[in-house]
């Protein structure tokens, strides 16, 4: 049965989409300004969103620049490691404390929203690190920032959000406490642990003052300080190259960053909303 729509709902509506409309295109407009310098060959850096003398040397050429193969490569291998190692650790801190037959779960789930409340800095971080001789290495980057409070909430309120009685079912049957998270609680918690992941997984790319503060060594820089490096000082080499075209040079890089993330996220957004909600609403 149709339903007829006020006037003033009506008219909300069209405010709603015009207001959503102008903020889409305030976020659209300026990313297809730098996708067309990536795809330009014109020094010209006027406004303007469709592509003058289209080319795919910027993108050639970035690829192909020693200065950002190296620091690609780490970034991804940072980010692969640090995924892999912070899922593990949350997972096994989100799955006790979600039980409440759990001896001590109040102190637990103290200790891990205590670090939320309170946050020292990067200095103490910085001592961990340089004391347990880390300085200089991948686990610099991967150790100190594995578990995040958020999301170890995240999943430990999916955890709480599955029935009991299937845990108690399968103890019943004899299966063990890992058994039971690995064959039936974590199965079923794929949204949450897609959204966690990908979270964790834009936390590493994102990465940059753990490495300006670990990593001295050129070898083991990440693609973000790089980048960095690349815009703010200007470090590309410019004798194979019209000085003019730097900018979309510079802008290419740019967008090369986002496309680990802009891969990855269609496949994880039909879980992220749910993961969300239900991982934040509860408890």
């Amino acid at each position: 049965m149709h339903i007829r729509e006020t006037a003033g709902e009506r008219g909300f509506r069209i405010v709603s989409c015009v207001v959503m409309t102008l903020f889409a295109l305030a976020i659209l407009i300026p990313l297809l300004y730098i996708l067309q310098l990536t795809l330009s060959a014109s020094p010209d850096t006027s406004f303007r969103i469709w592509p003058e003398q289209f080319t795919l040397n910027n993108y050639k050429y970035v690829f192909e620049n020693k200065l950002i193969q190296r620091p690609f490569l780490n970034s991804v291998f940072v980010t692969a490691c640090y995924l892999v190692v912070s899922m593990v650790l949350s997972v096994c801190m989100a799955y006790p404390i979600s039980r409440g037959e759990l001896k001590g779960r109040k102190f637990f789930n103290f200790i891990v929203v205590f670090p939320m409340l309170f946050s020292l800095g990067f200095l103490p971080k910085y001592f961990l690190v340089r004391d347990l001789n880390l300085l200089d290495t991948y686990a610099s980057l991967i150790l100190p920032g594995a578990m995040s409070t958020f999301n170890i909430i995240v999943l430990r309120n999916f955890f709480e959000s599955i029935p009991s009685s299937l845990v108690e079912s399968a103890r019943i049957d004899g299966a063990s406490e890992l058994q039971i998270m690995v064959k039936i609680v974590l199965p079923l918690a794929t949204p949450a642990l897609a959204t966690v992941g990908l979270f964790y997984m834009v936390q590493a790319w994102n990465s940059y003052q753990d490495v300006l503060l670990y990593i001295n060594d050129t070898g083991k820089q990440t693609l973000q300080l790089v980048l960095r490096t690349l815009v703010m000082e200007n470090s590309i080499d410019s004798s194979s190259m019209d000085l003019a075209l730097m900018k979309n040079i510079q802008y290419t890089t740019i967008v090369v960053a986002l496309i680990p993330v802009m891969i990855v996220y269609p496949f994880l957004q039909k879980y992220f909303v749910k993961g969300v909600m239900i991982g934040s609403v509860k408890g």
